[in-house]
């Protein structure tokens, strides 16, 4: 049985995405002609499931070890992997949202630029059911390939560098950021992993929002999410 994937699974799942790897170098060349991307760039992938003060936190670090940060906002379904293993809030937020939220929030960076991550960087809710689960597994055969996908669209972009938050308490998403440090050592990326903020003994993430958003406690909320993100959570609490 095989237990590896390689690079004619790759090619297959990006077929099984739609639009194959011709597909993907045609994204990719449309996501270089509109932004001058220098040497010493980074790039940081968002779900922002809403926009918090962690991702903020985690864009100013990039941007004070980066030329330019590029932050790819995922714009797959709504909740594209934002759940975490025991959430059942059923609160969700549209890509439009999500994107506007993250706009905002960076737009007083000045070398951070925000775009949508197009369809191939993509959500787990997106992922062809049972495709390769029988060579790794599920979520760490899904993962490796977010992994590779992520690495060429770097490679195709000239961005040498990447950020990310630790996953301390979310299983599925440390098997996600695992595969991502591999895939970027074997692709010649640097992969910085940033502890995550924290309000006291809690790191900060967009699943707290979501729980405390769907208790009504607007006081815990305000605590994390940047004032402009409170506003549009605001109908929430009614």
């Amino acid at each position: 049985m095989q237990t590896e994937i390689g690079n004619q699974q790759f090619l297959e799942y990006l077929d099984r995405l739609g639009g194959g790897l011709e597909g993907l170098k045609a994204w990719e060349k449309t996501v270089k002609n509109s932004i001058d991307i220098p040497v010493g760039a980074s790039c940081i992938v968002f779900n922002a499931n809403p926009f918090t003060n962690g991702h903020r936190y985690l864009a100013e670090i990039a941007s004070k070890r980066s030329s330019l940060v590029l932050v790819l906002v995922i714009q797959g379904k709504t909740e594209s992997g934002g759940k975490g293993n025991h959430e059942d809030t059923g609160l969700e937020f549209p890509f439009k949202d999500r994107l506007r939220l993250v706009e905002q929030g960076l737009q007083d960076l000045g070398n951070v630029a925000v775009l949508p991550s197009g369809p191939f960087i993509v959500s787990r809710d997106d992922y062809p059911q049972g495709y390769l689960s029988d060579i790794l597994g599920a979520a760490p055969a899904h993962a490796k390939l977010d992994g590779m996908v992520f690495c060429h669209v770097l490679g195709a972009l000239g961005i040498g560098n990447a950020f990310a938050g630790d996953e301390p308490r979310d299983e599925l998403s440390e098997i996600h950021l695992n595969a991502l440090r591999q895939e970027c050592r074997t692709a010649g990326i640097t992969l910085r992993v940033a502890e995550r903020k924290r309000l006291g003994d809690r790191y900060i993430s967009s699943s707290m929002v979501r729980d405390a958003l769907s208790k009504g406690r607007k006081e815990e909320v305000a605590q994390i999410v940047p004032p402009h993100v409170l506003e549009y959570l605001g109908p929430f609490f009614s």
